[in-house]
């Protein structure tokens, strides 16, 4: 093969390639709050580090590339709702609950964010209905189901309502999906956009965290659980730029197959880091739940295209 056909293969290799580097860090992250979380760290303890520094990540970024950075109204709202709805409360949530949960469960519970957003999206009428994504909704549920509620799906029956409690992270992931469609504005650069979302959750948790009492200081007593934390900020970083990186080289529908290799990394981790041993039932739930997303990503009506500009003589 010559050189430029080994370039082109490359080329067309590398969505692949970061796709699947992507989901290594999506499938990671319950592994990593579980870790901080066994260690005693508050939720919001957590969530301010890994926000606040990823956020200072961006700004750097911003301030390289010379990007303007707005905080008029349009994105001010923007920031406070994905800031708090899209993370300070949804990694809040997943730190409480990953102290009592499996790895590999958590990692099948957040995929099911797609077919929650399709229902939000269904509620406002911001998607209209089709049978097949209707089909993938309820394959999802069921799938969600299977993972919680028969015998033997959970090490202890006790662990119910936790289990419960956990699908409250995708939900709101799911709204703050919504919301990024309507409030997104339109000349707002990503990184930027990125920055303001961070910052406003760190600045929300710490609030919260010093009223409260469960401000994490870092720097007092470092150790692995702290380094753990800085590692999952850089992980942020790094997905969000992967994330956008694959939207751009290979589109949006391309992207959505991450959610079907997130789940098996979170098992891999789980497994790795925990010695946790997959059940029948979480492997039923994860077919469940893959045909779910599926059929709500392709059925998909794609978007009407807009009739070419008349020109003139």
């Amino acid at each position: 093969m010559s050189a430029p056909d080994t370039r082109a293969v490359n080329v067309r290799m590398l969505p692949l390639i970061l796709l699947v580097a992507l989901s290594v860090f999506w499938g990671l992250g319950p592994s990593i709050v579980k870790f901080v979380a066994l260690d005693g760290v508050p939720p919001l303890g957590m969530v301010v580090w890994q926000t606040g520094l990823a956020g200072f990540v961006f700004l750097a970024i911003c301030l390289i590339r010379r990007v303007p950075l707005i905080f008029d109204a349009r994105h001010m709202r923007y920031y406070l709702a994905m800031g708090w709805i899209g993370l300070a409360l949804p990694n809040t949530n997943m730190v409480f609950v990953m102290r009592e949960l499996p790895v590999a469960l958590m990692g099948v519970i957040i995929i099911t964010a797609p077919v929650i957003t399709y229902v939000v999206a269904l509620i406002i009428r911001l998607e209209t209905f089709t049978p097949m994504r209707a089909a993938g909704v309820v394959l999802g549920f069921a799938g969600a189901a299977v993972l919680v509620l028969p015998r033997g799906s959970l090490p202890s029956p006790e662990l119910l309502p936790i289990a419960l409690l956990a699908f409250v992270t995708p939900a709101l992931w799911a709204t703050s999906n919504v919301i990024a469609e309507v409030w997104r504005p339109k000349d707002g650069d990503t990184f930027a956009l990125a920055m303001g979302t961070m910052f406003t959750a760190a600045f929300g948790a710490l609030v919260v965290a010093l009223v409260t009492g469960t401000f994490h200081p870092i720097w007092i007593d470092f150790g692995p659980s702290d380094w753990v934390i800085l590692a999952y900020a850089g992980t942020t970083v790094c997905a969000f730029a992967l994330f956008y990186t694959i939207v751009k080289l290979a589109g949006a529908v391309y992207l959505a197959q991450v959610g079907y290799l997130v789940p098996l990394m979170g098992v891999g981790w789980g497994a790795w880091f925990y010695g946790e041993e997959p059940t029948v039932w979480l492997w039923l739930a994860m077919a469940l739940v893959f045909a779910g997303v599926a059929l709500v990503n392709f059925g998909k009506k794609p978007a009407p295209r807009k009739p070419a500009a008349e020109t003139s003589d």
